[in-house]
């Protein structure tokens, strides 16, 4: 009888062998041909071809994977009350055969590297450290028809044991786990939410979605996570290959899910609070940057003046606003934009949120000394075109920055402050002389994202009065005729009445009058009135009450993204 190797494990076993060097291309394809036309299994077949021997395969799983050998024959090397550990049925379908146990620990046996998966899930059904180790297949195919053959035996000390009824209800509780994580992770990515918070608090647990800016509570999953909450942090930290057995300090890592026909990677943060780890997982979905500059939302005349200050040879063009108002998006629309090959592009950012393809992005890392400022130095010694920094933040990096805007080179980068016209007052406020601004700025960008009425249930607005619309800039006239809008709430949008997100700009072009106003020490106020008067400046405020008017934004969301500063 052959070997019991399930087909997609034999596959795997078999390119295996081809990558370090065992068997060659000729002989696998020669062993698949024969397999299929004979109805034997691939690795028996390979094995009775002679290309190499049942034990060779072994040495080589246990070596590529540092994984030690183990006799099974050997009854000294098993404990056969460690069986009773896990649920017989799991244990033959998934070729793992626990040999060993103590208080802490647990010995498991496998044939076949992708049983390396089902580790994680048996700490979480044992509550013990896995030690794995490798044996032949025939070894654990005896092993295996021996078991299936046998009553079940209980383990001599029913204290230390885990009784059948109670690792089932373990395994339940894993299967539930594994299911609440990825159902959670695929929801987020279909909905197109950002960010995925899990909190744990004296008597309840909470999942939170950000989705278009707003945290919204998945109500229905507060039970479940609840009653399964460590489990699935540890299930989050196994996957983002973080320290399960460390909950005292904040730890960082990384997610990557396949969907579809792409990747999706998830930036995930842990957090120890009073009550457990709290997560937050960052949704970096590369579909999410095919926006362009032509794409993004500006008015005409906005989106022409930051196109010729992106194409122009040399420059500093900045974005502004707060976190999370998309200023990522915006460069990475700006980086598409002059992304060429004559073209040499680096970028220092905290962290790369997403891969640009001939772009040489740098991660900064602020520990080990790579700041902002140091990334920009070596990057001037690179012969770049464009440099763009992800965030200015002292006044060595805006001096560099500035310096390097001077001597041929384009620079983007980003700045917090509320709004286009105090950017300039804050990099005077940052060390950077005058002289050398009007020099080398040419143009600053402020943004914000409002969530869209949903198409779906838009309506008119009925509730809002003369006097509100007087409020926010409308004249009497203007207050007394218009009509807005809003979402009444659908399943389309979740019942939020809003579906996905708009972004409002203001762009001021530093021109002229705008350098002279600078040089002349005017204040924030005195270059706005400049700004408007000579070069048609809006601001956001003004773009935010056209777009209520083209019925895009209601007024609860105006005054919820422009009127809280």
């Amino acid at each position: 009888m052959g070997l019991r190797i399930p087909e997609d494990s034999a596959k795997q076993i078999a390119t295996f062998l081809v990558g370090v060097g065992l068997i060659t291309e000729e002989q696998l394809s020669h062993a698949t041909n024969s397999s299929s036309e004979g109805g034997k299994g691939l690795i028996d077949t390979i094995i009775e071809f002679g290309f190499i021997s049942e034990t060779d395969i072994t040495k080589a799983i246990s070596e590529a994977y540092e994984i030690d050998l183990v006799d099974l024959s050997d009854e000294q090397s098993v404990d056969a009350s460690a069986i009773n550990l896990l649920p017989r049925k799991f244990v033959i379908e998934n070729r793992v055969i626990p040999i060993r146990c103590t208080d802490t620990n647990i010995d498991v046996v496998i044939s076949e590297p992708s049983a390396l998966s089902m580790m994680s899930g048996i700490k979480l059904l044992t509550d013990k450290k896995v030690h794995t180790y490798v044996a032949t297949f025939s070894q654990i195919d005896q092993f295996l028809s021996e078991l299936n053959n046998s009553p079940i035996e209980q383990v001599e000390d029913k204290k230390e044991s885990i009784t059948e009824a109670e690792v089932d209800k373990s395994q339940a509780r894993s299967s539930v786990v594994i299911d609440f994580v990825d159902k959670a992770l695929r929801k987020a990515i279909k909905l197109g939410v950002s960010d995925i918070h899990l909190e744990i608090y004296k008597k309840f647990a909470r999942m939170r979605y950000r989705l278009d800016g707003v945290l919204l509570d998945q109500k229905s999953k507060d039970k479940e996570l609840f009653e399964n909450y460590a489990a699935i942090v540890t299930r989050i930290k196994i996957m983002s290959k973080l320290d399960i057995a460390e909950r005292r300090l904040p730890q960082d890592g990384a997610i990557s899910l396949q969907v579809g026909d792409h990747e999706v990677d998830f930036r995930v943060s842990v957090l120890p609070t009073s009550f457990g780890e709290r997560v937050v997982m960052r949704i970096l979905d590369t579909s999410s940057i095919s926006l362009t500059l032509d794409t993004l939302g500006f008015l005409d005349e906005d989106e022409q003046a930051f196109k010729s200050a992106v194409d122009a040879p040399q420059g500093m063009v900045l974005v502004t606003g707060p976190t999370g108002s998309g200023k990522s998006t915006t460069l990475y629309a700006a980086l598409k934009r002059v992304n060429r090959e004559d073209v040499n592009i680096l970028t220092a950012e905290d962290p790369v949120e997403f891969t640009l393809d001939g772009v040489g992005q740098v991660h900064v890392k602020e520990d080990i000394g790579l700041t902002f400022s140091a990334a920009l130095r070596s990057f001037l010694r690179q012969d770049p075109e464009v440099i763009m920094v992800g965030e200015i933040r002292d006044k060595e990096t805006v001096d560099i920055a500035v310096k390097a805007a001077l001597t041929g080179h384009l620079v983007l980068s980003t700045l917090h402050t509320n709004d286009a016209v105090s950017t300039i007052t804050r990099l005077i406020n940052m060390g950077v002389a005058p002289y050398l601004l009007t020099s080398s700025l040419t143009l600053i960008v402020a943004q914000r994202l409002a969530r869209k009425i949903c198409d779906n249930c838009k309506e008119e607005d009925s509730s809002v009065t003369p006097a509100q619309l007087k409020s926010i800039g409308f004249t009497p006239e203007e207050s007394s005729r218009i009509q807005l809008y809003y979402g009444k709430g659908c399943s389309k949008c979740n019942k939020t009445g809003y579906k996905g997100r708009k972004g409002i700009y203001e762009v001021l072009r530093v021109t002229d009058s705008i350098k002279e106003g600078v040089l002349n020490n005017l204040t924030t106020p005195e270059l706005l009135k400049v700004a408007k008067e000579k070069d048609n400046f809006s601001t956001m405020q003004e773009v935010g009450r056209g777009m209520m008017l083209q019925g895009y934004i209601s007024l609860e969301e105006y005054q919820r993204v422009l009127m809280t500063e």
